[in-house]
C-alpha cells in the first residue's frame, strides 16, 4: 500500500546517511541506530544529526538504508522516508558511480551530492511529467503519472505473463565456478541511450490473442512462426545450447518462476544458439506498436551526458514494467511489460556475450547493466578497460581505484 500523496508544489528532498548501517544482524536481535548521521536538504551544506527526529517533517528523505533495514527500524510506516532503492539505482550504487565514496569525499560532502541529485530528479519529474511522490519507489510514481495501462490480457492466458515480466536480470550459471567469491564490478549502459533502445521496441496489445490449435501447430514448421508479422508467444523447451554462449545465455536463470514461454523476440535470438521445441503458441492478431512514452524521453542537447536525464529515463521505461492495479488488492502485468523486460535482457545479453568472448566472467546482466567478476589481484583495470571498449560505463569509484594502484 502506498503512502499518502505528497504535494510537490513546495516539495524539498533531502538525503540522510545514517551511521553504522551494517549493524542490522537479524530479526529479534537487530541493531540499527537512527541516532547519528549526516543530512543535507536539496544539496545544501550537510549537518550532523543526533536523531532521526532532528529531520524536518515537511519533505522527503532519501536514506542509505536497504529495504530490510528500512522495514526493521519502522521507517516503512513513515510517509516522508524512502529507502536506498527509491531511485531504482541503489544509494551506494550512485556513490560508486559518481566516485564520491569515503576514499574521495568526507560523508558530509557525499550526502550533499546525493541530496542534490535527488532534488534535481524529483524537480524534473514534477515539472515535466506531473509526478506526485506517493510510493516507496519513484518508478511507481511514474507509472501513475504516465498512466501505464492496466492489464487487459485474457484471464485464461494470463499465467503466461508473470514469469516473463518478473525476470529483470539473468543470473549466469557457470559450468566451472573458478571465480566464485571474487570481487564484482557493475558496468552499465548510458541510461538515456538504453531507455531509447528498450522503448523503441514495438510491443503487443493485451487484446486480440488466440491459442493456436495444437494439432495444426504440430504440422507446421518453424518457417510458419518466422513468417508471422504480428507478435506471438511460444511454449518451448530450450536444449543443447551452443558451448560458446551456454553460460552467458542461462536464459531462465534469475526468473522468479520457471520460464516455459518465450516472447517472439527471445525465440528469434535463442534459436540461433540452441535447439528449441515449440509445444504451444499464442498469437496476437493485432500489430505491435511503439509506446508513446518514447517521445517523452528527455531530448534536449547533451541530455545523454546528464545524470538527471538518465535517471528520469530509467524511471520511465521501468515504469511500464511494473504490475498495475487490476481489481481489489490484485495487481497484474501487461503484455508490454513482458516485451520490455525481454528487450532489456536481450540487449544486455549482447554486451555480456561480447565481454564473455573476451575472457571476462559475467555474473549477471539486465536493467541496463552487467555485473562482472574479476581476479582480486590485478584484474580490475583489464576488466574496466574491456567494458569501456564494449561501450559500457564503469563506475568512477572503480576508475579511481585503478589509478591509485597504478
Amino acid at each position: 500500500m502506498s503512502a499518502p500523496a505528497t504535494s510537490l508544489s513546495s516539495l524539498r528532498v533531502g538525503a540522510v546517511f545514517f551511521d553504522g548501517t551494517n549493524n542490522v544482524t537479524g530479526r529479534d536481535r537487530s541493531i540499527m541506530s537512527l541516532e547519528t548521521g549526516w543530512a543535507s536538504i536539496s544539496g545544501g551544506k550537510a549537518r550532523r544529526i543526533s536523531s532521526v527526529h532532528d529531520l524536518p517533517s515537511d519533505m522527503i528523505w532519501y536514506t542509505n538504508l536497504d529495504y530490510a533495514q528500512f522495514i526493521r527500524v519502522g521507517l516503512g510506516r513513515h510517509a516522508n522516508f524512502r529507502n536506498a532503492e527509491w531511485l531504482r539505482t541503489q544509494f551506494h550504487g550512485l556513490i560508486a558511480e559518481l566516485g564520491i565514496g569515503p576514499d574521495n569525499l568526507p560523508p558530509d560532502e557525499m550526502v550533499s551530492v546525493l541530496a542534490q541529485v535527488a532534488q534535481r530528479v524529483t524537480k524534473q519529474a514534477q515539472e515535466r511529467y506531473g509526478v506526485v511522490l506517493s510510493h516507496p519507489k519513484l518508478n511507481h510514481d511514474f507509472s501513475e503519472a504516465l498512466q501505464v495501462p492496466r492489464c487487459a490480457f485474457p484471464n485464461e492466458f494470463y499465467p503466461v505473463i508473470p514469469p516473463i515480466a518478473q525476470h529483470p536480470a539473468v543470473r549466469v550459471v557457470h559450468t566451472n565456478n573458478y571465480h566464485q567469491g571474487s570481487p564484482t564490478v557493475t558496468v552499465r549502459c548510458n541510461r538515456l541511450q538504453h531507455a531509447r533502445a528498450v522503448l523503441s521496441t514495438p510491443v503487443p496489445s493485451d487484446m486480440g490473442w488466440e491459442m493456436e490449435n495444437p494439432s495444426a501447430l504440430k504440422k507446421r514448421s518453424e518457417d510458419w512462426l518466422d513468417s508471422l508479422e504480428t507478435p506471438f508467444l511460444v511454449k518451448a523447451s530450450v536444449a543443447n545450447v551452443q558451448p560458446m554462449v551456454s553460460d552467458v545465455l542461462s536464459w531462465s536463470s534469475g526468473a522468479k518462476a520457471p520460464r516455459e514461454w518465450l516472447t517472439d523476440t527471445e525465440w528469434r535470438l535463442f534459436r540461433q544458439y540452441a535447439d528449441i521445441t515449440v509445444k504451444a503458441a499464442l498469437v496476437c492478431r493485432l500489430p505491435a506498436t511503439r509506446l508513446e512514452v518514447y517521445d517523452q524521453l528527455p531530448n534536449e542537447h547533451m541530455a545523454e551526458l546528464s545524470l538527471t536525464c538518465g535517471l528520469l529515463a530509467e524511471q520511465m521505461w521501468t515504469a511500464f514494467t511494473n504490475a498495475m492495479p487490476y481489481r481489489l488488492n490484485e495487481t497484474r502485468w501487461s503484455v508490454a511489460a513482458a516485451w520490455l523486460r525481454a528487450a532489456d535482457r536481450l540487449r544486455m545479453f549482447d554486451f555480456a556475450q561480447k565481454l564473455h568472448a573476451r575472457g571476462l566472467t559475467v555474473s549477471s546482466y539486465g536493467v541496463g547493466s552487467v555485473v562482472l567478476r574479476y581476479p582480486a589481484s590485478g584484474g580490475l583495470q583489464r576488466t574496466l578497460a574491456m567494458a569501456s571498449e564494449t561501450g559500457l560505463l564503469p563506475p568512477a569509484h572503480r576508475i579511481t581505484q585503478t589509478r591509485g594502484a597504478a
